[in-house]
C-alpha cells in the first residue's frame, strides 16, 4: 500500500508539474491531486525538492539504449529526445533552477549530460566510417555540433513557451536537429537522409 501511495504521488506530481509548472505547485496541490493528506504525502516526502529527485531519479530513459548507427536510427534518437521534452516539461521548463535547488538533480543532469555525449560521439563516428558524415572542418566540430543538439533539446521547452508553441507539433525539435546535421551529411549522406529520413 505504501508503495502504491508513493507512485501516485509522483504521478500526481508529474501531472501538475507538467499543467502548471514546478513553482506554481504545493504540497498541498499535489496531496489533493493524490487523493492524500498532506501529512501522508509528507510522510513519503518532505519537500517538493524530494519528489522532483524521485521523479528525475526513476524516470524512464527515452532515448535508445543502442548507438545510432545509421541516419534512420539517428532519425530514431532525436524523435525520443522530442518525446522526452514533451512528456517532461516539469523537468526541462525549469531546467536551469532545478540543478540550482538540488545538488542530487544536478549531479543527475550532469551524469544524463555524459552519458548522451558519449552516445552521440560514438554514433558521428560511426556515420562518419560509413561514409555519411564528412570530416570535421575543424578541430571539436562534431562535439560542437553535439553540444547544440543536447543543449537545443534541454532548452526547447522554454523557448517553445517564449514563442508560445510548447504543445505543438512533436516532429519541431526532429526538424531543428536534422537542419543542425544538414550541413555536416557527404553527399551519399545527404541522398540517404532525403531517401530513407525524409
Amino acid at each position: 500500500m505504501r508503495r502504491n501511495t508513493r507512485q501516485n504521488i509522483l504521478d500526481a506530481a508529474r501531472k501538475l508539474f507538467n499543467e502548471y509548472g514546478y513553482n506554481s505547485v504545493s504540497l498541498r496541490d499535489i496531496a489533493n491531486d493524490a487523493g492524500i493528506s498532506k501529512g501522508n504525502l509528507t510522510y513519503h516526502f518532505s519537500k517538493k525538492e524530494e519528489i522532483m529527485e524521485a521523479l528525475i531519479s526513476e524516470g524512464k530513459d527515452t532515448f535508445p539504449s543502442g548507438i545510432p548507427g545509421t541516419l534512420e536510427e539517428l532519425d530514431e534518437a532525436f524523435l525520443d529526445m522530442q518525446q522526452a521534452v514533451q512528456q517532461n516539461l516539469y523537468f526541462f521548463l525549469y531546467h536551469a533552477q532545478l540543478a540550482q535547488t538540488s545538488p542530487k538533480i544536478c549531479q543527475k543532469q550532469r551524469a544524463r549530460y555524459e552519458e548522451v555525449q558519449k552516445k552521440f560521439q560514438t554514433a558521428f563516428h560511426l556515420l562518419h566510417s560509413a561514409g555519411l558524415l564528412r570530416d570535421e572542418s575543424f578541430p571539436g566540430e562534431y562535439n560542437h555540433t553535439i553540444d547544440l543538439l543536447h543543449m537545443s533539446a534541454i532548452y526547447w521547452a522554454p523557448f517553445s513557451e517564449l514563442k508560445k508553441s510548447v504543445h505543438t507539433d512533436p516532429s519541431e525539435y526532429r526538424r531543428h536537429a536534422w537542419r543542425t546535421m544538414h550541413p555536416l551529411l557527404t553527399e551519399k549522406g545527404r541522398i540517404h537522409f532525403y531517401e530513407a529520413v525524409l
